[in-house]
């Protein structure tokens, strides 16, 4: 597939998780569209450093999700249950929490997260089971360039807390791990 086949939804939020890898962290993007595909909103990990147009920055809940729900001013968006928000790796507890607690109704992800993607949690608990939420994930055609990035980036970086990570995301994804290390 090429880069131009992808939808532009997807390409941008691609973009940011690139972004945010250029920047030193994390190479995690996310975005919110509405229904007609306009970008409203777009934010990138900044766990490890003060990113540009980040809202969350140099802390553990700067993830790219939160960082783009965020952005969304309830003055300008009161209805945003037909919204969209895109990531390019499954969200975390953290992450899937916002989200639902957003008002957001439909969550698509590139790729999944083996070690924290939390997209199950979806109807676990009563308040979990109230919304019509829809998720659709992952994406087979940008499933392992996320994991390629997130990988290469755990091998640079070394970052002792991400270890465990690595090692699930790996053997879940061989041959993205060995283009990784490469």
């Amino acid at each position: 597939m090429e880069w131009t086949e992808i939808p532009y939804v997807w390409q941008e939020c691609f973009k940011e998780a690139w972004k945010s890898f250029q920047e030193g962290s994390r190479p995690i993007g996310a975005l919110i569209a509405d229904e007609q595909g306009e970008i409203l909103a777009r934010g990138k990990s900044a766990a490890f450093n003060e990113l540009t147009d980040c809202v969350v920055t140099n802390n553990e809940l700067a993830h790219a999700e939160i960082n783009a729900l965020l952005k969304l001013d309830n003055r300008l968006y009161p209805k945003r249950n037909t919204f969209v928000l895109y990531s390019t790796m499954e969200p975390c507890p953290l992450c899937f929490g916002a989200f639902y607690m957003s008002g957001l109704r439909k969550l698509e992800y590139a790729a999944n997260d083996n070690f924290a993607g939390s997209a199950n949690l979806k109807g676990a608990t009563p308040y979990l089971s109230r919304k019509p939420i829809q998720i659709n994930g992952p994406v087979s055609y940008l499933e392992n360039l996320s994991i390629v990035l997130n990988l290469y980036f755990d091998t640079v970086t070394q970052y002792e807390k991400s270890h465990p990570v690595r090692t699930l995301m790996a053997a879940a994804y061989v041959s993205a791990a060995q283009l990784a290390a490469q």
